[in-house]
């Protein structure tokens, strides 16, 4: 059998070089392992007993750009891990990565030859592992993507393409998006994702990655509780920030359950704005539609649109006279606490009388009339506005 001719070049190779051999999958699970010889440390064990090293240690490895190397290289120590120096050799099949061979190296003191020998086994057993390949299925996944995101006519092409069962499921989407990922190679943010989003969460599910982001469409005959979607999509969060091994973070969104598969593209876009909202609007990174309130419809306004040529008359002219900033705070404050100037004033943390000042500046430079309630509603909305604008900056 194949998995037996792979088996038995693992155990010959480590009892060649007498060092502990194994075999990952792309998303550094384990696959094939050598008996021990002495060189072993916490993460090997680990990942011999447990069949998975760990997500701080395979973010480590993923952190090295293992994906896209074409010849060995070495992953170095993490002492924090209890993990030791090892070189790595990825097994590739006419340019596909499908495994990783991992040798032991704590010293650095394999040869040039010994390396070539390694080199060896990983282009022996390429073939053998291309013929029961376990990579991710590419094509069910864009039909995924096609159903999610894609335009009336493809959604229905993919809904078709899919199988009956997985069409009549109550859905609730997750949907991620990582951020500042400059440092990380695109290969090595995908395989976080897909890796965070793989584990099994309700009878049904379907997952598809896009570049910077995942998504994650779950089904149950019944509408999921929200405080399991809220603890779902807190493992997700940490999983990638423990695979990202500080190279990127993530963010998460989560929309409202869909009676099937027809609707998923409703929840996802509600997932995908809420994401857009984690972080920045709100301080936490994972934010469910339902929490997004008048946000809301305002984020349906693309990132691009929003410049200040979008903002009513009324806020342009408080801006033009407010150098420093001072008098939109207060303002702000004044409007969010339902224009009650004791709390605004305790908020800002100043007498109410300087408050009542400067709300009459703002009268007097503007021309506003802070007492007419149509003013007040385009003010807290252009407010809203400018902070959707200044938060799409930092992202």
């Amino acid at each position: 059998m194949p998995g037996d001719e792979i088996q038995r070049a693992v155990d010959e190779l480590a009892h060649r070089l007498r060092r502990s051999v194994v075999i990952n999958d792309p998303a550094v699970h384990l696959l094939y392992t050598s008996p021990h010889f002495g060189d072993e440390d916490e993460v090997r064990i680990r990942a011999v007993l447990q069949r998975d090293a760990g997500t701080k240690a395979i973010g480590h490895v993923l952190a090295q750009g293992v994906t896209t190397w074409t010849t060995a290289g070495v992953i170095p120590p993490n002492d924090e891990l209890g993990m030791k120096a090892r070189v790595c050799v990825p097994i590739r099949w006419r340019g596909e990565l499908l495994g990783l061979l991992i040798v032991m190296d704590a010293d650095g003191s394999l040869t040039t030859g010994e390396l070539a020998g390694i080199d060896q086994v990983a282009r022996d057993v390429a073939p053998v592992m291309s013929a029961q390949s376990t990579t991710y299925d590419a094509a069910r996944e864009q039909t995924v993507l096609d159903l999610l995101t894609g335009e009336p006519a493809v959604r229905r092409r993919a809904l078709a393409d899919l199988a009956p069962r997985d069409t009549d499921r109550f859905t609730t989407a997750i949907a991620l998006i990582v951020r500042r990922a400059e440092a990380a190679a695109p290969a090595h943010v995908e395989t976080a994702l897909r890796n965070a989003l793989q584990a099994p969460f309700a009878p049904a599910q379907l997952l598809a990655v896009d570049g910077r982001r995942g998504f994650l469409l779950v089904g149950s005959a019944a509408p999921l509780q929200p405080e399991a979607v809220r603890m779902r999509t807190a493992g997700i969060l940490e999983r990638v920030r423990d695979l990202a091994a500080g190279h990127f973070d993530c963010v998460a969104g989560t929309g409202t359950s869909v009676p099937g598969l027809d609707r998923a593209h409703e929840s996802v876009e509600q997932a995908l704005l809420a994401a857009r909202a984690a972080g920045s609007l709100f301080p936490q990174n994972a934010v469910p539609w339902t929490d997004l309130g008048a946000y809301g419809p305002l984020l349906r306004i693309p990132p691009e649109r929003l410049t200040p040529d979008a903002l009513p008359a009324e806020i342009q002219r408080l801006l033009a006279v407010d150098r420093d900033g001072t008098l939109t705070d207060s303002l702000r404050a004044y409007l969010d606490h339902a224009c009650l100037a004791p709390a605004a004033a305790d908020a800002l943390h100043i007498h109410r009388t300087t408050l009542y000042y400067r709300l009459g500046r703002i009268s007097d430079l503007t021309g506003l009339d802070l007492t007419d309630g149509r003013t007040r509603l385009v003010l807290h909305l252009g407010l809203t506005m400018l902070t959707m604008m200044d938060a799409d900056l930092r992202q």
